[in-house]
């Protein structure tokens, strides 16, 4: 491994590395806005000029190498200056309309500027600068070539990440500009990622244009729960109306690299709309419903399934699904086994062929491995045993939380499957949103979407990941760890004194093989694999 010097601080790195990969081993930031780590080098933006011992002109780091011997200076006069003058010329044309650009507070070219920058201007006012015609790329994404550097991150993104390359550039010096490419369409299912690769607000999405202001943002560090691939993500939470207002992706070289997928970065709509999210506990009154309180409604559920577990255990059934985090799984399962019934079954997904750019997966639960995992009978031919039971009558009781049954069966069944759910003495759905299944329920439990709670995933590499809270669950729902520990309590409540899902977490690893030693904090952030 080569020795080089870097500002008079040695250091061995491993062959291959570029200079600013090396100094980032120092904690020594050389500014840059064309590289990327994932893409390839142009060295075209000049901004990483560095002096190097021995050489008559600075070099740009991106595109200089770690040798044997090599000697760098990246805070000499030279240097400093080279960069100035890069910078200076970077902004010729580029507007003065920082305070009103999305980009603001969190734009690597306003940072730069202000840590390398010259500190003032040659021209005297904005009305010399260039002003062309902003356009939309797609109809996410738009485009303002008066910001654009032209570094080109989206140009190479789109010809080597998702080799659709639908991106190009047109015209010469300040009129050059990024262009979509005729007969096609800016669609591909990374497409969202072009808005995180550029340096400053050039590319923009069209849904937060103009919102709020970044350093008003509260940003959640968590995973997406919208497939099986489990990508990391930071969410980002409006703090005056207290919803997620955008999703990016999150460095983690192990799952999702630098990237996610478009249906990562802006479904969250979907699960935060207020007209089908259940906002408070619900029972049955005659042919309607009425509100209920918690303590209400969980002593209704409890004192109904003992009822039925002394007559029959084996009418009482349980379902689960693999939007549920481990913690709950865990805790539903649990409580199938004290009231002494097998009927207990996990909804999964399956991934039938490979996953898109290694991204997007078929299986559109984020938790499918963990069913497996805590050893719930899996499968269409245990949740169809199930529904088969209901049909056949032997159900009476049933216990269905975070799903939907209508989905599970083929359209020929949908009516008998209403017509035995409607016969059933006790259905309890525990969800977050309003579904068919819901509406035939006796008694209605309000969850939490993954944005609203803390748990974990494991993905479908067995990768064991943390979900942290971001937003507030609507009205009095609670996260769903919360409501089956507060049923739990209510059959064995030494069992259950559970006050936060890291203390289910050590229960999981001291009673399941695949888990054995993983807890919150050596899950860290990136997460941990499991023996399994």
């Amino acid at each position: 491994m080569p020795k080089l010097t870097i500002d008079g601080k040695e250091l061995e790195v491993e062959d291959g590395l570029n200079l600013i990969q090396a100094a980032s081993r120092l904690d020594i930031d050389i500014p840059h806005f064309c590289y990327h780590p994932a893409l390839s080098v142009v060295a075209q933006c000049r901004q990483c000029l560095v002096e190097l011992e021995g050489f008559p002109k600075v070099m740009p780091a991106c595109n200089t190498y770690v040798r044997e011997g090599l000697i760098v200076k990246t805070d000499s006069d030279r240097a400093v200056k080279a960069r100035k003058a890069t910078l200076e010329f970077t902004l010729i044309n580029h507007p003065l309309d920082c305070p009103i650009c999305d980009k603001g507070g969190e734009c690597p070219l306003q940072l730069t500027t202000m840590q390398h920058g010259p500190g003032y201007s040659r021209f005297e006012g904005p009305e010399q600068k260039k002003v062309r015609k902003k356009y939309y790329l797609s109809d996410k994404i738009l485009y303002d070539p008066n910001r654009c550097i032209m570094c080109t991150r989206c140009v190479r993104f789109t010809d080597e990440v998702t080799k659709t390359g639908e991106l190009g550039y047109s015209g010469r010096g300040f009129r050059k500009k990024i262009v979509v490419f005729p007969g096609k369409n800016l669609d591909n299912e990374l497409a969202g990622n072009v808005t995180d690769l550029c340096p400053v607000g050039a590319l923009l999405n069209k849904d937060t244009l103009h919102e709020e202001r970044v350093w008003y943002w509260k940003f959640t560090d968590t995973v997406c729960s919208l497939c099986s691939n489990g990508c990391n993500i930071t969410v980002g939470v409006d703090p005056r109306i207290g919803r997620v207002t955008r999703v990016r992706p999150r460095v983690n070289m192990d799952v999702n690299e630098h990237w996610i997928c478009d249906r990562g970065r802006y479904n969250f709509k979907e699960i935060q709309e207020g007209n089908t999210r259940l906002k408070d506990p619900i029972l049955r009154n005659g042919e309607g419903f009425k509100l209920s309180l918690w303590d209400q409604a969980i002593d209704f559920v409890s004192s109904e399934i003992t009822k039925a577990a002394n007559e029959s255990p084996e009418s009482i059934a349980f379902l689960g699904s693999a939007i549920l985090t481990n913690e709950e799984l865990y805790l539903l399962k649990k409580i199938g086994e004290i009231v002494n019934t097998t009927k207990i079954a996990g909804i999964i997904g399956l991934i039938n062929e490979p996953k898109l750019y290694g991204l997007l997966s078929t299986d559109p639960f984020p938790n499918s491995s963990g069913v497996k995992d805590l050893g719930f009978p899996s499968g269409s031919n245990h949740v169809l045993g199930i529904i088969d039971s209901i049909l056949e009558g032997k159900v009476k009781v049933l216990y269905v939380a975070g799903l939907d049954l209508f989905k599970h069966v083929l359209e020929q069944d949908r009516e008998r499957l209403k017509e035995a759910l409607s016969v059933l003495s006790l259905l309890v759905v525990q969800d977050y949103k309003l579904t068919e299944t819901v509406r035939l329920a006796h008694a209605i439990l309000p969850g939490a979407s993954a944005y609203e709670k803390e748990g974990t995933f494991t993905n479908d590499r067995g990768r064991l990941q943390r979900v942290r809270k971001a937003i507030e669950p609507p009205g009095t729902a609670k996260p769903d760890w919360e409501i089956l520990t507060l049923l739990g309590k209510s059959f064995q409540e030494q069992s259950f004194l559970y006050d936060n899902p890291s203390q289910i977490m050590l229960d999981i690893a001291r009673t399941i093989p695949a888990y054995k030693g993983l807890n919150y904090d050596n899950i860290g952030t990136l997460g941990a694999s499991t023996t399994s």
